[in-house]
Parts: C-alpha cells; sequence; structure tokens
C-alpha cells in the first residue's frame, strides 16, 4: 500500500511539472508581449457581434503594424454599469491609451475628463461624449447618419407617409436629431412612432411587429442598426407587407443583403468597421507621439440598395 502511494505521489510531481512549463507562458507571456512594444493601449467595444469584432480586428491588425499591444475588453452585449466598469479598470491599470465606445452622458463624461486627468489619452469609438475632455473621436457623422437615411426614406416615399422609427437602446440623440430635422423639410412626412430596443434586444421583433400592427397607415420605418433593420424584413415577410411599408436601415449582414436583393428592404447604409479600428490606432499613436490629430476623424457611410448591391 505504501509503495502505490509513494508511486501516485511521484506521478502527480511528473505530470506537474510537465504542466508547469505552459503555465508559466501563459502567466508572464502577455507582460514580456506588452514590454516589448512601445505603447499599451486598452480596447472596450460596446459588445460582441460581427460589427465590434471587425472593429476589433482593424485595431489589432494596426496594432501590430505600429508595434503595439492593445487589450480588449470585452462584454456580451451592452450594459452600461458593466461598461462603465471596464472603462475605470482601463484607467485604474494605468495604461498608455484607452479607445473605447462611450455614451454621451455625465456617466461617461467624469470617467473620460479622469483619464485625461491621469494623462491617459482617451478616443472615443462609434459613440462620442461631446463635452468631455476626450482626445478624439473615431466613426461617422450620427446626425448626418440620421439626416442621409430620412432623406433616402422620403425619396422612396415620394416625400409624404407616416413613418417610425427603431432605435437602440442607449441614448442617442443626434441620429434622433438628424431624423427629425430632415423630417421638419417635409409637411406631408409624418414620425407616428418611436420605438427603443432593450439592452439585450431581445424586444426587437416585437417592437417592429408592433409598431407595424398598431399603426395602420404606416408606410416606412427607419431602423438604426443592423440587427433591428435585418429582423423589420422578417416581420414584412411575416405579415404579408412587402412593398407596402419601405424599410431604410442600418449594416451589412448577409440576411439583410438578402432581403434587399429581393426587394423586402429598400436599402441600407453600411459602415467600415475595420477602417474604424485601423483609424482608432493611427490616431491615439499620434496623440502619443504629440502630433495633430483632429478632434473627429468622422468615416465614411456606404448606401447600398437592389441596384447597386453587385458593387459593395
Amino acid at each position: 500500500m505504501k509503495k502505490y502511494v509513494l508511486f501516485l505521489i511521484f506521478l502527480l510531481m511528473i505530470v506537474t511539472i510537465l504542466l508547469r512549463p505552459q503555465s508559466i507562458y501563459n502567466a508572464t507571456n502577455p507582460l514580456s508581449y506588452i514590454k516589448n512594444k512601445d505603447y499599451h493601449f486598452i480596447f472596450i467595444p460596446k459588445e460582441e457581434n460581427d460589427y465590434w469584432d471587425k472593429i476589433s480586428k482593424g485595431i489589432v491588425v494596426s496594432a501590430n503594424e505600429n508595434n503595439v499591444s492593445v487589450s480588449i475588453l470585452k462584454i456580451n452585449y451592452f450594459n452600461k454599469e458593466k461598461h462603465l466598469s471596464r472603462i475605470d479598470r482601463a484607467i485604474e491599470s494605468d495604461c498608455d491609451g484607452i479607445i473605447s465606445y462611450t455614451l454621451n452622458d455625465n456617466d461617461y463624461k467624469n470617467l473620460v475628463n479622469k483619464s485625461i486627468e491621469r494623462n491617459i489619452p482617451f478616443i472615443t469609438i462609434d459613440g462620442d461624449v461631446l463635452d468631455s475632455k476626450r482626445n478624439a473621436y473615431i466613426g461617422i457623422n450620427h446626425y448626418y447618419a440620421g439626416n442621409m437615411m430620412a432623406e433616402k426614406l422620403f425619396e422612396v416615399l415620394n416625400d409624404h407617409g407616416e413613418i417610425g422609427l427603431i432605435m437602440s437602446s442607449e441614448e442617442n440623440t443626434l441620429r434622433l436629431t438628424g431624423i427629425y430635422n430632415k423630417a421638419n423639410e417635409y409637411e406631408k412626412i409624418n414620425i407616428i412612432d418611436v420605438s427603443y430596443m432593450d439592452e439585450k434586444k431581445v424586444n426587437t421583433y416585437k417592437i417592429i411587429e408592433d409598431m407595424v400592427i398598431k399603426n395602420k397607415n404606416i408606410k416606412g420605418i427607419i431602423c438604426n442598426d443592423e440587427y433591428s433593420t435585418y429582423l423589420a424584413g422578417q416581420v414584412l415577410v411575416r405579415l404579408n407587407k412587402v412593398g407596402k411599408i419601405k424599410i431604410i436601415g442600418m449594416g451589412g449582414m448577409q440576411g439583410t443583403k438578402r432581403f434587399v436583393q429581393k426587394g423586402v428592404i429598400e436599402g441600407v447604409f453600411i459602415k467600415n468597421p475595420y477602417s474604424l479600428g485601423n483609424k482608432a490606432i493611427e490616431s491615439i499613436i499620434d496623440i502619443k507621439k504629440g502630433n495633430f490629430v483632429e478632434d473627429a476623424v468622422f468615416d465614411d457611410l456606404l448606401y447600398i440598395d437592389k441596384e447597386n448591391l453587385d458593387e459593395e
């Protein structure tokens, strides 16, 4: 029995020794990797999905090309408290710079200013805190995007009709203002319904379906993110409203493109998330080097419809 116990102890020691190099590698390799780079930045995306994965890819590729390291603090879906906590954690880590999605409110403003006051450059991406001390914003012009989406829908409605808006759960005043200001230019356009998705977007199909069923005379819907755009196409198909209600949306999901091709969705605006990631890294490196960086670096939006879908 004693020999058997000694054999087990000996076997356990061998296994421990064999596993140890991998453990050491996992624990220390990231630090060694960071030390060998010029800067270490932290990126906090809004949530995990295809769009933010492409931004991350742009950031990582550009980081490798410029000999800097990037840590990515992800959350599965957008939750404001968790997101703010990750930004605060990034600030406390005393990194060389932070790139993060933000909302335009005081909670985000306070954290952005805290980062700047600690001499940690802060770049907002895809969402902005307008009156904060952030160094730069990288993304589309949300006011202009709202303007363009509205104008395109009004065009296909021949400048008259009742319309609805599907918005994300978080505040997006600029996009909404852009839509309303454009609508004010059209006497016969009436925005009759504005519905918001919840944080996990589980209510998205329901709020679109309710909007269509509740508003018998609705002629058009603007969907402000790619998920709601795709689901709006599904709603029209299932309620037999294709051609009777026009949809202008955002994003280039494969399912959405199929709906555009079949005429279910009139058209969509597409961002270039990979480009946003690239520009974010290039800008924060310029800030660290003391080079001039524009206050807002706007990226282009591409509009695709049935006519130019093959060119995309």
